[in-house]
C-alpha cells in the first residue's frame, strides 16, 4: 500500500511561495490592452481554466463583431427614398463609419486574442515549474490538472512562428514582448511528446522520491 509522503520541508514551502509570485506578477497581460489598462490575475481558480475561458470570450467577441460588420456592410448605398440617379450621401457615410469603427474593434479583438494565446504559450515553463511545487506538496498527485493544461498548451503556440503582423509592436508593454518572444521560442523548440514525458517524469520522480508505487 502506498503512503502520503511526509511533508516536502522548508524547501517546498519556498518553491510554492515563489510559484504564486511568479504567478500572481504575470497573471494580467492580456485583458483591458485596447484601453492600456491591466486587470490583476482572477483568484481561486484553477491555472487550466481562467486562460482558456479568457480566449473564449475574445473569440465570442470576435464572432459578434464580425457579424455586425458584415451586417452593416450590406446596408445599400442609397435609401427607398432617395430621387432617382441621387445617393443619400449621409445614409452612406453613417454606414461607412460604422463599418470603420467595427472593423477596428475586429482588429482590437484579434490583437487581444493572439496575446491571450500568448500568455499560454509562453508561459509553458511556468506552467511546468507550477506543476513541480505542486505535485511535490500534494502526495505526488496533479489534483489541480496542470499536466494536462501543460501539455494543452502547445496549441497556443500555432501563431507564433514569427511576429504577429497584426499587432503594432509599438504599443505592446516591454511584459508582451517578452511573452510573445517566449512563444517563439516554444512554438520552435517544443514538442507535445516532450511535454507528456515531462509531466510523467515529474510524476514518476516524486513518487520515487518519496517511495511510492510507480503508478
Amino acid at each position: 500500500m502506498s503512503k502520503r509522503p511526509e511533508s516536502a520541508g522548508p524547501m517546498v514551502h519556498l518553491l510554492i511561495a515563489m510559484a504564486v509570485l511568479g504567478l500572481v506578477f504575470g497573471g494580467g497581460v492580456v485583458v483591458g490592452w485596447a484601453t492600456r489598462e491591466r486587470r490583476p490575475p482572477a483568484t481561486g481558480k484553477s491555472a487550466a481554466s481562467i486562460p482558456d475561458a479568457e480566449v473564449k470570450r475574445e473569440l465570442a467577441a470576435c464572432r459578434r463583431a464580425l457579424k455586425a460588420r458584415a451586417k452593416a456592410t450590406a446596408i445599400p448605398p442609397a435609401t427607398a427614398t432617395s430621387p432617382p440617379g441621387e445617393t443619400d450621401d449621409a445614409g452612406v457615410e453613417k454606414a461607412a463609419a460604422k463599418v470603420e469603427a467595427l472593423q477596428k474593434e475586429v482588429e482590437e479583438c484579434i490583437a487581444r486574442e493572439t496575446l491571450a494565446n500568448a500568455n499560454v504559450c509562453g508561459r509553458i515553463r511556468d506552467h511546468s515549474n507550477l506543476l513541480f511545487v505542486l505535485t511535490y506538496s500534494a502526495s505526488c498527485v496533479d489534483e489541480a490538472g496542470v499536466g494536462e493544461f501543460l501539455v494543452n498548451s502547445l496549441k497556443k503556440c500555432a501563431d507564433f512562428d514569427d511576429f504577429p503582423a497584426h499587432l503594432d509592436e509599438g504599443k505592446l508593454t516591454q511584459e508582451e514582448k517578452f511573452i510573445i518572444s517566449q512563444s517563439q521560442q516554444n512554438r520552435a523548440l517544443r514538442t507535445k511528446n516532450d511535454l507528456i514525458n515531462n509531466v510523467q517524469a515529474t510524476l514518476r520522480r516524486c513518487r520515487k522520491k518519496f517511495g511510492l508505487s510507480p503508478e
